[in-house]
């Protein structure tokens, strides 16, 4: 063995006895020498101790990749108890399959001069023994000395990583079986983990449930809430409680959800970890408390304590947008003489029957609530004054005075009811109640059935209301009621196409009377009804003689009212106006609202079906203003839609607007349906319209509504059609 193919030391350990018998032999030497070179190799001795019981593999190869040493730990990695000094690793441990990889880092650090590791399977077999790193040695002239080994002992890190899985393990069994809803959302709040509960709680598939926002699954306006919620908590790192609620087969499942931000090693939030416990039976426990406290057990209405709170908050609206509301009671007359005569029980259901039917008078922002017995309160948050109140008492009234099937036997029932206002009357809960409840029993003392206003000044403008009721019952006599036109212009053409009809009231003293300061009287006393028939054989005598002396036949637009379509005359009453006045059926236009299309009822069906087949046209009027019929539209024979001028106004100058009048144009033009739009007053409006499609127009662009003669000089004027 050459020098260089010694084993670490034993260079030293030769120089070192080299100088022990020198001495010996009585050479002279140095003092220092021999004690340096003892020195040096007990320093070899401990180092060559320390290396051979390192549980960590140790070796060194010379260049040619033959083994120079190797500690006892690099002998059981590799799995020889023979001497190795000399041999190249294959030689040693020719069964190993890593020997070959071995073998080769061994080349490529020899060759290259440059470090390289390697995960090294020892005779075990299975998983990595060791990870060994093979660096090159190199002399001070850079030529290549050997190949140091070091191998570092994996069996820990495995025993670590098997202990770190045993309980990943068991953790994931304990949050998978746990009695909550767990979740992991990224930052971009898609869930990256749910357990079962959770996803079985959506819908039992994971592939609607994994990857998913919450606004998409299970979705709904909570989730979206739930959403920002989830943002709030990776945007600030709070952590935040919520209530989730989401429908299961029918069933509501509400979950009490604590949101955790998820960090980093830089403290940066990445992840959200949501846990949910089921709160369900606790909401109903809950609700169940609240409807034993709030709710009349027998109605399900609201009682006098909550009543009591909906007051106080109108209240503290009103107050703060400065407008009014009302309070009405109702008190059933000679309620007792049903209990008496048929029993509480019967009297029970016909209580229910009445809230019912004072429910449907009401919209949903109001409230209907049980005091007690026979006595009911109405909350009317936001009203136009009296009139509004009145308006609602009237409506209540003749529904109660309707006959009643319970158990089938026929009731019938009236009400007395008291009407206060906030803030005329009173500015406190318990004031408005006091002061309802007194005129409620001055209406009672009144002769029942019927309401009354608490203050005086209220009852004298009741009294104004009915002595104008009497004054426009007289108008129709003695010829005050008038009809205006205005005209109706074809924006394609811009030629006039037809008028609407309008209605006027010239009072004597009073002057020209707008129909929005009577029509409302006129419906309620059904004097519309009449009215109704005049105006319609006035507009079709009209369009009648327009039409005798022109090519190109205008069209006439008459309102119907609801009432008229109460009654079953109005087909016979239409048919006899035409027939009277020689008005052909295509020259009229007949505008009705959309609440009465959402009655549905099959008189109002087969009503307008005989006025369609009649040959008349059915327009939807003020369409949009009300309670939206689209739904509707492809049922009933509808012609066309009246925008209303509400809308048109600022269309030319605000988006929302805009968009709603584009929304209805597209709407008319998806179902076929022509489209008038009212209130044109600018050439803008009249050219954004146009652009959108809108087939007709009218307003004071065009011309306002006028007198007969005033109309028929501006049909003289109209040199723009061919056929004037």
């Amino acid at each position: 063995m050459t020098q260089q193919d010694s084993l670490p030391g034993e260079q030293d350990d030769r120089a070192a006895e080299a100088v022990d018998v020198a001495c010996l032999d009585g050479t002279e030497r140095e003092p220092g020498a021999r004690t340096h070179a003892r020195t040096r190799r007990t320093r070899e001795d401990e180092m060559r101790a320390l290396v051979e019981q390192l549980p960590d593999a140790v070796a060194r190869h010379d260049p040619a990749t033959r083994i120079v040493y190797a500690n006892p730990a690099w002998a059981r990695l590799i799995g020889c108890a023979d001497a190795v000094t000399g041999r190249r690793i294959g030689e040693v441990a020719p069964a190993l399959t890593a020997v070959a990889r071995y073998q080769r880092a061994l080349d490529q650090v020899a060759a290259s001069g440059e470090p390289a590791e390697l995960d090294f399977i020892g005779a075990a077999g299975g998983r990595a023994a060791a990870r060994l790193r093979i660096v090159p040695e190199a002399a001070a002239d850079g030529s290549l000395l050997g190949l140091l080994v070091f191998g570092r002992d994996l069996a820990p890190q495995h025993d670590l990583e098997d202990e770190l899985l045993q309980c990943s393990a068991e953790l994931r069994e304990l949050v998978e079986h746990a009695p909550v809803n767990i979740a992991h959302y990224d930052a971009a709040c898609r869930r990256v983990y749910a357990n079962a509960r959770l996803i079985a709680a959506l819908g039992g598939d994971p592939a609607d449930v994994l990857g998913k926002t919450p606004a998409e699954s299970p979705g709904g306006p909570r989730s979206s809430m739930f959403m920002q919620v989830l943002r709030d908590v990776l945007e600030r790192g709070d952590v935040r409680e919520v209530d989730m609620c989401w429908q299961v087969a029918g069933e509501e499942v509400c979950d009490r959800v604590r949101v955790s931000p998820q960090f980093d090693g830089a403290g940066r939030i990445t992840r959200v970890l949501a846990v949910g416990r089921d709160v369900t039976e606790l909401g109903r426990y809950r609700r169940q408390v609240h409807l034993q406290a709030f709710y009349d057990p027998l109605t399900a209405l609201p009682n006098r304590l909550l009543l009591g709170d909906r007051i106080s908050q109108a209240i503290a609206d009103a107050r703060y947008h400065d407008h009014e509301f009302a309070l009405l009671l109702l008190d059933l007359d000679h309620f007792k003489n049903v209990n008496d005569s048929l029993g509480h029980t019967m009297g029970d259901r016909l209580l229910c029957a009445v809230a019912k039917r004072v429910q449907d008078c009401v919209r949903t922002l109001d409230t209907v609530a049980r005091l007690g017995g026979d006595e009911f309160a109405i909350l009317l948050p936001d009203v136009r004054g009296m009139d509004d109140a009145a308006a609602v008492a009237d409506k209540i009234l003749r529904y109660l005075a309707e006959p009643l099937l319970i158990d089938g036997r026929e009731l019938f029932v009236t009400g007395s009811i008291g009407i206060a206002l906030f803030p005329v009357d009173g500015g406190e809960v318990e004031s408005l109640l006091k002061f309802a409840d007194a005129a409620m029993y001055h209406g009672k003392h009144a002769g029942r059935n019927n309401f009354q206003f608490y203050a005086r000044e209220f009852t004298a403008r009741s009294l104004e209301r009915m002595d104008k009721e009497l004054a426009l019952r007289k108008a129709l006599k003695n010829g005050e009621l008038e009809v205006y036109y205005q005209p109706q212009i074809d924006l394609q053409t811009g030629l006039l196409i037809g008028a609407e009809a309008l209605l006027r009231w010239r009072r004597p003293g009073l002057g020209l009377i707008e129909p929005d300061d009577f029509i409302r009287i006129a419906e309620e006393s059904g004097l519309i009804v009449e009215i109704g028939e005049w105006v319609l054989s006035v507009a079709c005598g009209a369009v009648a003689r327009w039409n005798a002396r022109r090519s190109r036949p205008l069209k006439i637009a008459v309102n119907l009212s609801p009432r008229q379509f109460v009654r079953n005359e109005l087909v016979d009453a239409v048919a006899r106006i035409l027939a009277d006045t020689g008005c052909k059926p295509a020259w009229l236009d007949l505008e009705i609202t959309e609440n009465l299309l959402l009655e549905d009822s099959e008189r109002t069906v087969s009503m307008l079906a005989a006025l369609d087949a009649m040959g008349a046209s059915i327009s939807i009027d003020d369409f949009g203003t009300g309670y939206s019929a689209l739904s509707y539209l492809h049922r009933f024979p509808v012609s066309r839609i009246k925008i209303d001028r509400t809308f048109v106004d600022g269309i030319d100058g605000q988006a929302e607007k805009s968009e709603l009048v584009k929304a209805m144009l597209s709407i008319a033009a998806a179902l076929n349906l022509g489209s008038v739009a009212e209130g044109v007053e600018t050439a803008q409006q009249a050219a954004y319209l146009k652009q959108r499609g809108c087939r007709a127009a009218q307003g004071y662009l065009f011309g306002r509504p006028m007198p007969l003669a005033d109309f028929e000089n501006f049909l003289n004027k109209q040199t723009a059609s061919p056929a004037s």
